[in-house]
């Protein structure tokens, strides 16, 4: 009678890890039959699929082998103890992904940045995230091209800043710091061209793989550029603009030699 209860449980759980294959695979292949969507969306929606799946075959199981799962845990109630006690950081990854979906703290696409670590989330499980890494330095978009996989429990101890990506674009930071030999607070204007200039050819030059809404050329009211001093007295030009974070680097070096050579340029005539 206990082989046949045995039997009839495996054969249970073998029919519904391949109906949930099966559903992942017709899921999969209708996404890539998709021609309308970017690979943002389909990553974000294979993401999602995946979980889900995940999820109803991990509830499954347990209803499933609950009558045996039910007498193995009353045998062994000092061994879950310590099993539970054990498993704390893979409980608290669980309790991470169950308040990232509540919440809808982040997706795929999004740009974060939790415990120290910031980057462009590529995909997310039960478990953890995984980014693709960025500069620390504040308001970077620039890859390192590493993938960083970041655990959900540090959702718990760490504070997590999000920045919603918008038709592949974020916002890119630059801080120059020169010294007071000449007066840029008249020449803010001046500047500001300048780095409307400078990104112009950046932005839309054609980059293999890039969609063309993240290839234009940047709105010159999206472009700000702020002045101010520092604590010793030295001039700090503040440059942010929206960007395809795989643009950023040849951006934020067309800007700094644009700037450079501007200054240089009010130097040499002052």
């Amino acid at each position: 009678m206990t082989q046949q209860i045995y039997s009839s449980d495996v054969l249970a759980s073998i029919a519904l890890i391949a109906i949930l294959s099966l559903v992942r695979f017709v899921f999969a292949r209708g996404l890539r039959r998709r021609e309308d969507l970017t690979q943002q969306v389909i990553r974000r929606w294979s993401a999602n699929a995946r979980n889900v799946l995940l999820l109803v075959g991990l509830i499954g199981l347990v209803m499933i082998w609950a009558p045996q799962l039910r007498t193995f845990a009353l045998s062994l109630t000092a061994f879950a103890v310590a099993m539970v006690v054990a498993m704390k950081e893979l409980i608290l990854c669980l309790s991470g992904s169950a308040l990232r979906t509540l919440t809808r703290a982040f997706s795929v696409g999004d740009y974060i940045e939790l415990g120290g670590i910031r980057g462009e989330v590529l995909d997310h499980n039960l478990i953890a995230s995984r980014l693709m890494e960025m500069d620390r330095r504040e308001g970077s978009l620039i890859h390192t091209g590493r993938e960083v996989i970041v655990p959900h429990s540090l959702l718990f101890g760490a504070p997590l800043r999000v920045e919603a990506a918008v038709t592949g674009k974020a916002c890119h930071t630059i801080l120059l710091t020169f010294e007071p030999h000449s007066n840029l607070f008249a020449a803010r204007s001046e500047i500001r061209d300048c780095v409307i200039s400078a990104l112009a050819p950046t932005a839309a030059s054609k980059t293999n793989g890039l969609h063309s809404a993240a290839t234009k050329t940047p709105d010159p009211n999206e472009i700000e550029v702020s002045l101010s001093t520092s604590d010793i007295g030295k001039y700090r030009i503040e440059v942010r603009f929206p960007i395809h974070p795989e643009l950023a680097r040849s951006a934020e070096q067309a800007v700094i030699c644009a700037i450079g050579n501007l200054i240089h340029n009010l130097r040499e005539s002052g």
